[in-house]
């Protein structure tokens, strides 16, 4: 992770941005269940990996995809119900609290990481391995939104990201937004 941040923190900031409440499993029994589900997914898909011979992701998407499908399906020995089925209760029930995701240019900016960076005295700030020049500013620092593999951008006031409705302004400063 950039700049050695601890993704559970950046995680639920992530959330928190979002407006989505992290629960987790209430006792050790329930943790169990979940992490019984997870561990045995993930100790099959590298043996099924392995016997597919999959060489690259987009090959090891399809077997992950084919995997979870299978996994959602499967029939939980205490409830009587799959994943699959028990979500489809839920929604019937109204017992969900899901919501539209917002446009994708705000959810970029809430899963990209904040981090901070010195600007120079000519107007550049170094981050990747290489300089970037951004318009003048009279900050001595500024707050790179990072999205990882995609863009970042240079913002003044990271702060206004916690407002997920785009009404406030978000301070970027006029750099070009660099894609990957």
């Amino acid at each position: 992770m950039a700049d050695d941040r601890d993704p559970c923190s950046e995680f639920q900031r992530a959330f928190s941005a979002l407006g989505v409440t992290h629960l987790v499993a209430p006792s050790p029994q329930a943790k169990g269940k979940i992490e019984r589900r997870f561990g045995t997914l993930q100790k099959r898909l590298f043996a099924i990996l392995a016997y597919e011979k999959v060489g690259s992701y987009a090959a090891a998407q399809i077997v992950l995809d084919r995997e979870v499908q299978r996994q959602n399906a499967t029939v939980c020995r205490t409830t009587g119900l799959s994943p699959s089925a028990a979500w489809e209760n839920a929604l019937a029930q109204k017992r969900t609290a899901t919501r539209p995701c917002p446009p994708s240019p705000l959810l970029d900016l809430h899963l990209a990481l904040p981090l901070k960076r010195r600007v120079n005295p000519d107007s550049q700030i170094d981050f990747l391995g290489r300089s970037w020049h951004i318009s003048p500013t009279k900050r001595s620092s500024i707050t790179l939104i990072h999205h990882p593999m995609r863009q970042f951008w240079a913002v003044t006031r990271p702060h206004r990201l916690r407002s997920i409705t785009g009404r406030k302004s978000l301070g970027i400063i006029p750099c070009k937004a660099v894609s990957f």
